[in-house]
Parts: structure tokens; sequence; C-alpha cells
């Protein structure tokens, strides 16, 4: 896992778990499942988009979450583009990539600013060709994520987005073809996905333990609840660790003789 994902990981373990008296909804893997391409959406510019208009041709791949996010969703997508900088095949040109807002009151300025963000570090010549960043009103961006097994809800008392981590790779025919769990995914998985979906393939369901956006809460499955209390102690037994070693180190620095002026060393 990068380095600084763990961190994120960390920290938003420490901060969940207490704040959501029930789990979000789960990541259902619907593989076979064909998305309503019809669905009308709305690019980065308010243009009206179909679905339909991202595929061109090319397997997509699909992220949901929304850019007023505070929590993993940035952390999914950083680890989305991390994965794809590593592949030969090129956003723009043998897929695109499909960003889709769970929160109806992002607008395309919004995201268009993420797009500008997401197409930078991507890092290949800087053009956000292939990239789509859409919104929409709540019933249309629904009827995609129910079809494509994401669930969410939204809480208002902490006016946040509870959802699953991950994303999902489509075939040109709009097919759902493989799921991507958690926060941290395989180049070469990725890789391989992306090639079966273009050519019109389907890939087999994954273990499903996957870090749930929402102050950090909960993991999905049977035993969610007690693996996420497992999480937290780790994790906390983790920071004490780090940082007793930190202050053990400073208090023997304090302590180590200092050498006199003027003494040779």
């Amino acid at each position: 896992m990068n380095p600084w994902r763990g961190l994120v990981f960390a920290l938003a373990v420490l901060a969940g778990g207490r704040l959501s008296a029930q789990p979000p909804p789960p990541y259902e893997q619907r593989i076979g499942a064909r998305l309503p391409l019809e669905t009308p959406l709305v690019d980065e510019m308010g243009r009206s988009a179909p679905l339909a208009d991202c595929f061109d041709g090319r397997p997509l791949l699909i992220i949901f979450g929304y850019y007023k996010c505070p929590q993993l969703c940035s952390v999914v997508e950083r680890g989305v583009v991390d994965a794809l900088r590593e592949l030969r095949p090129t956003v723009g040109r043998d897929f695109a990539v499909a960003y889709i807002s769970i929160d109806p009151t992002d607008t395309p300025a919004d995201a268009r600013i993420q797009r500008a963000t997401s197409a930078r570090a991507y890092g290949r010549g800087g053009t956000t060709d292939g990239w789509h960043y859409l919104t929409g009103t709540a019933p249309a961006v629904r009827a995609v994520a129910e079809a494509a097994g994401f669930g969410y809800r939204f809480d208002p008392i902490t006016r946040q987005y509870a959802h699953p981590s991950g994303c999902v790779v489509v075939t040109p025919q709009g097919v759902v073809s493989q799921y991507f769990l958690g926060i941290d995914f395989s180049p070469k998985e990725m890789a391989d996905a992306l090639g079966r979906a273009g050519r019109g393939e389907t890939g087999k369901p994954i273990f499903n333990l996957v870090l749930e956006c929402f102050r950090g809460d909960f993991v999905a499955g049977r035993h969610g609840r007690a693996i996420w209390r497992a999480l937290q102690i780790a994790v906390a037994l983790t920071v004490i660790v780090v940082f007793g070693g930190i202050g053990w180190m400073l208090r023997q620095e304090r302590a180590a003789p200092r050498p006199l002026e003027g003494d040779a060393s």
C-alpha cells in the first residue's frame, strides 16, 4: 500500500466506527449486469452527457464518489490514477475513465477542477481526453449506481455520504466486467481487467473486504463490526508504539552528554 494512502487509512480507522449507527451499503458485485447507458448526466462543461458518450468503443473504468468528500474519495481516486500511470494502455486512446458524483449538489465547475487535477497527476501530456467527470440529478445517478451495485446513503447529521470504496471496469457495450475494491490497486490486475473488458469479456467476483467511506466507517461483510474493531485496536496500538518510540528517542537525545566547547573530537 502506498504509505500516504496508508496514513490516511490509519487516521480514518481511528476517526471512524463510533460516528455511525449502521454500516454503509456495500458494493454488490453485479458482474454481467448492463448499465443504463442513456441515463442523462451532465459533463464538466454543463452539457447533457448520457453515460454512453463516455465509451466511444472503448472499455470504461467508473469511479463513484463526490467532489466535496472530506474522507476517502480522493484517496480512492488517487489510487486509481497511480495504478493507471503504470499501465501501457493510455486513457483516451485505449480506454476511458468516468468519475460519477453521487452528490446532486456537486457542480460542473467542481467536476472541471477534479478532472484537471487527475489528468495532471496522471502525467501523460496533461490532456483531459478520455477523462469524464460527471454530475447529475439524484434519480439519474442513483439509476447508474444501483445498476453497477454501488450502494450509498446520505447521513443528515454529518452531511456526508456513506459508501464503499473501489471502482468498476465496464465493457464497451456497457456490461459490468470487473470490480476493484479498496484504495490501492494492482496495475497488472487492472491492465488485465481492461484488456478483458475491451474484448467484451467479464471477470469473476473478488473477495469483498473493503473500507467504507463514511468518516472512515465500517468494513463490509458479515463480520464487519468485529473486523473494524480489530482494525481500530491494531491501528491505535501502532500509533502508540510509533509515537512512544519517537518520544523515547527524543529523551535519549536530550540525555546524551554534550561535548564541552573547545574539546577536540
